[in-house]
């Protein structure tokens, strides 16, 4: 019986056999085993470098779209920031000047109010906020001759006043700064009307910000 055992044992593992259509486990392990790996071939290797292509694109243009965003973005909210706070500016000057002066003389340059120019005489305030009785401080607001889209302020103030001498900007990308008087004597003036326009353009986009304000002289 023993003999019998042992018989069929070798027989198996000397010549495995299909049974009903399958492989033998031991065959298909050796098989497994012995069979060397496939490589790529060229078709499949021409077809990722193509869906890597269209990935790296797509990422690309998404970057890209991005950036174009930003850039637009970030003009836009320069050129309006820009015009408000130009607007503000002036306007907080001409509401505290007592008159418009038809010219002047600010830090050595000569200033003549326009259309273009706006000269005003302000009470000299000092460092408590008091006004200084018979005593004036003087600005020019007016276009940069050097950098035609900057818009500047020159201050020459008296002694003790708060105020500091000196130019500031008030705003850069200005196309259009002009001002309108309601008196035909600018010195007569009472109210004074400021229409900006600042503009810049990004990635073949024009961003245009318009800002328009009317002033009553406080102190006329």
């Amino acid at each position: 019986m023993d003999m019998k055992v042992q018989s069929a044992k070798c027989k198996v593992q000397s010549s495995p056999r299909k049974t009903a259509g399958f492989a033998h486990p031991l065959c298909t392990l050796h098989s497994a085993l012995c069979t060397p790996p496939r490589g790529f071939t060229i078709m499949e290797g021409i077809a990722v470098i193509g869906i890597m292509t269209i990935v790296l694109v797509m990422v690309n243009q998404i970057f890209a779209v991005t950036y174009d965003i930003f850039v637009k973005q970030s003009a836009r909210t320069d050129t309006e920031t820009g015009a408000v706070l130009a607007a503000r500016t002036i306007s907080e000057l001409t509401r505290g000047a007592s008159a418009v002066e038809t010219s002047k003389v600010i830090n050595g340059t000569t200033y003549t109010t326009s259309a273009d120019v706006l000269v005003l005489k302000m009470p000299t305030i000092d460092s408590s906020n008091n006004v200084v009785a018979s005593t004036y401080d003087y600005v020019a607001i007016y276009r940069d001759g050097t950098v035609p889209t900057k818009i500047f302020s020159d201050i020459d103030a008296a002694t003790g006043s708060k105020r500091a001498d000196g130019q500031r900007l008030v705003t850069a990308y200005n196309v259009t700064a002009k001002f309108r008087y309601n008196a035909a004597t600018v010195t007569d003036t009472k109210r004074v009307q400021v229409y900006l326009v600042n503009l810049q353009t990004k990635r073949n986009t024009t961003i245009t910000t318009k800002a328009w304000t009317a002033i009553f002289l406080r102190n006329y």
